[in-house]
């Protein structure tokens, strides 16, 4: 007899909607954060148009994803970063193909991929 009451009871709380949520509001573009995604992720730099249809934001804020670009290109493009990149069987960033050293780095990059393809192919 209980459950016959509890039926009911639990039948209409499951149908119930809070009339005061509310739809998550998007939270503003971290435009550093995004330039440092691209840059981390080995993309070459990118017009305002591509950045802002790709974060669904028009107001793109160029200085700060410069800024971010320019930190995470900083942070891949190390000789040693792309030495253990080379070693990983990773391909060479594009984002470091801007640079005006980029000859030097590929160098660091191919020196490690070799490393690794001797490696394998003596195993």
């Amino acid at each position: 007899m209980r459950y016959i009451v509890l039926v009911p009871i639990l039948f209409l709380s499951a149908c119930y909607v809070d009339p005061y949520t509310h739809a998550p509001t998007p939270e503003p573009t971290d435009w550093y954060q995004a330039g440092w995604d691209d840059a981390m992720s080995g993309q070459p730099v990118r017009s305002n148009l591509v950045i802002s249809h790709m974060h669904n934001d028009e107001n793109v804020d160029r200085q700060e994803w410069l800024k971010g670009y320019a930190e995470g290109q900083q942070r891949i493009c190390d000789p040693k970063f792309l030495l253990i990149l080379g070693q990983s069987g990773k391909s060479f960033p594009g984002s470091c193909e801007s640079l005006p050293d980029v000859a030097e780095r590929r160098a660091q990059w191919e020196k490690g991929s070799n490393e690794e393809f001797q490696r394998s192919f003596l195993r």
